[in-house]
């Protein structure tokens, strides 16, 4: 997705026992956040749902 967004995306993977996790109760291996927002692991593991989810949130943040 980082690609696919460019500069528009700021994209950080973290362990789920990484400091940056710590705060979120989770619950599987794969978790994936916009923002501070979870995302469903089916639209997380869809290319063309992921890219319309994000589409959607650029769009609004400007």
């Amino acid at each position: 997705m980082q690609e696919r967004f460019g500069n528009r995306l700021n994209l950080k993977i973290h362990l789920a026992n990484s400091p940056e996790a710590a705060a979120y109760p989770l619950k599987g291996a794969t978790n994936v956040f916009v923002g501070r927002e979870w995302v469903s692991l089916e639209v997380a593991t869809s290319t063309e749902q992921m890219e319309a989810y994000l589409n959607k949130i650029l769009a609004n943040t400007g």
